[in-house]
């Protein structure tokens, strides 16, 4: 156990420190993903801390389904902040993660005759703007998820923003939207590592990597997510088929993720198909194995 001073502290609240539901979940009695978050590397903790502290965004690498995107609404959730995500993708332009200019709204009202005199009522706020702007009532989390999608330019747009926790009005260069540094966001940015990202970049993150979970970790996230659903016993031979696969592909990261484990874990509850069944080959199919080789599929 690492000790330190934490602003960040799972373990301060009980129900967070173990992943437990704070809420009564949705009516399957299963809990979604930004209810649960078993904290249990001190490593992830330890570098959430460091990021808080220095005001640098989080930089988390990883596999596919090694908790990346769902970290940032969880910390939101313990620290009681609110929060904003941004997905990206191939045709996200730098200024979208502050704002994006509604031309056809503009055009509609204009056509309609109800033009606004004010420019600034056709600027959507996007989470930085929101971010900074509420940072005075309350802190905010902010996940830019997938940054690798995007061209180069956007991580280096990055660079000023949060920096300098400010940027100029579009409309105006004279005027800003800024936080102070003491009501400074939390930004998480995740990548697959698909593009190399700016050095620069890199040098103005906090860099963590996330590895493939184990089988107890499963089991833990298992249990948090199935609630009065949980049987160990099935927990447990569904996570030693997701490392029996693992284990066929090598050091391929591209193996069966948490989310997919739980999909085979839920089906299996609901529709009473276990391992050693006829029919669960086709339900570790469709929900673990999904094209990655042949085997396990019936003719």
């Amino acid at each position: 156990m690492l000790q330190y001073e934490k602003e960040f502290d799972p373990v301060v609240d009980s129900s967070a420190a173990n992943g437990h539901r704070s809420g009564a979940g949705s009516e399957s009695g299963y809990a979604a993903d930004d209810e649960v978050y078993v904290f249990d590397d001190e490593e992830l903790v330890l570098a959430v801390n460091v990021a808080l502290k220095t005001g640098r965004p989080l930089l988390l690498f990883g596999p596919p389904g090694s908790g990346k995107s769902s970290l940032a609404p969880n910390v939101a959730r313990v620290l009681g902040w609110k929060y904003y995500a941004h997905v990206v993708t191939a045709r996200t332009e730098p200024e979208d993660l502050l704002w994006r200019f509604d031309a056809m709204k503009r055009l509609n009202d204009a056509q309609a005759k109800a033009l606004s005199v004010n420019i600034g009522d056709y600027y959507a706020r996007g989470p930085l703007w929101r971010a900074f702007e509420g940072g005075a009532t309350h802190r905010c989390v902010v996940l830019i998820d997938e940054i690798d999608k995007a061209d180069p330019d956007l991580p280096n747009s990055l660079l000023g923003p949060l920096g300098s926790l400010s940027f100029p009005l579009p409309w105006d260069d004279d005027s800003q939207v800024t936080v102070a540094d003491e009501h400074a966001p939390l930004v998480v940015i995740t990548t697959n590592d698909e593009r190399e990202l700016p050095r620069p970049f890199l040098r103005r993150c906090i860099v963590f990597e996330l590895i493939s979970p184990g089988k107890d970790h499963l089991l833990r996230v298992a249990e948090q997510h199935l609630g009065t659903h949980y049987d160990k016993e099935l927990a447990d031979r569904i996570a030693d088929h997701i490392i029996h696969i693992r284990g066929q592909r090598g050091d391929d990261p591209a193996g069966p993720s948490t989310a997919e484990y739980l999909d085979a874990l839920k089906a299996s509850h609901q529709l009473g198909v276990v391992p050693g069944t006829p029919e669960w080959a086709v339900l570790e199919a469709v929900t673990l194995r999904k094209r990655r080789d042949d085997a396990g599929r019936t003719s």
